[in-house]
């Protein structure tokens, strides 16, 4: 039986537009989608590397800053913080800790000559100096570091140093000069606050308090001894091994050596010279 046209042409239509549902819906619909996310992401893309120069400007403004910042602190550790040996007057805290206590106590000696030194400013006399405590000696050898450099809890070491009143008296010009000298001391920074002026003349009498900060430079901290290296000796001082009986070093817990720079404050005979 033959077909009549009518029938043949609904047939093709049907299969053209199955084919064509087909090529929408299968092909052209999700490859467009996808071209569209595409360019979509390619144009974020494009603006991300827009932004570039101006985000690397922000880098290199970043980094000037923190150089010009950084530079600043190098000439504040360069002035204001002790050396890094005993022969500049100052410590190396990565040695051991047997022979950090002896450096500590003659950098506690130092501390007290540059204070000594500076306390005198603008050509006062010193009333009432203060005094610089010595590495407590009574403690375990490996708290050396803790009780007299503050680490840790500090993350870093330093000598934080609260010294009390000091007493001078002189002009108010001298006075003056004095308490402002701390700001410029050498290797240190100090701060002195609440200064009290007395008397009604030409020589006055001022009063204030001192503190100094030594940040401690170096790159290494020596590790601890362990716990039998730092027990007490029988009858001897607790944390230093071999010590007699009855005999404490350095003079004393926390206390200057017989004679020591600092004792009896910077007007005692000799002190700080």
């Amino acid at each position: 039986m033959k077909l009549s046209p009518l029938p043949i042409y609904m047939i093709g239509v049907s299969i053209a537009l199955i084919a064509a549902s087909y090529g929408f819906f299968h092909q052209w619909t999700p490859n467009d989608t996808e071209a569209n996310r595409f360019n979509a992401t390619s144009e974020e893309l494009q603006a991300v590397i827009d932004q570039r120069p101006a985000a690397q400007r922000r880098v290199d403004t970043a980094k000037s800053l923190v150089e010009a910042e950084a530079a600043k602190w190098r000439a504040i550790v360069a002035l204001r913080t002790p050396a890094t040996s005993r022969a500049e007057r100052g410590v190396d805290i990565s040695v051991n800790p047997y022979q950090l206590i002896a450096d500590t106590q003659g950098y506690r000696n130092d501390i007290q000559r540059a204070i000594n030194a500076q306390v005198r400013a603008g050509g006062v006399v010193v009333v009432q100096g203060p005094y610089v405590p010595g590495p407590d000696t009574t403690s375990p050898v490996n708290e050396v570091l803790r009780t007299f450099y503050n680490y840790p809890p500090f993350a870093f070491p330093v000598v934080i140093l609260d010294l009390g009143q000091v007493t001078v008296r002189g002009t108010y010009d001298q006075i003056k000069a004095n308490y402002k000298a701390y700001s410029k001391m050498p290797r240190y920074l100090a701060i002195a606050d609440g200064l009290r002026l007395e008397g009604t003349g030409a020589t006055l009498t001022g009063t204030y308090n001192l503190s100094v900060v030594g940040f401690i430079r170096g790159k290494k901290i020596a590790a601890p001894i362990g716990d039998a290296a730092g027990a007490p000796a029988a009858g001897g001082v607790p944390g230093i091994p071999g010590v007699p009986p009855g005999v404490t070093p350095f003079g004393g817990p926390g206390g200057p050596p017989p004679g020591a720079i600092g004792a009896g404050g910077p007007t005692a005979a000799g002190a700080g010279r």
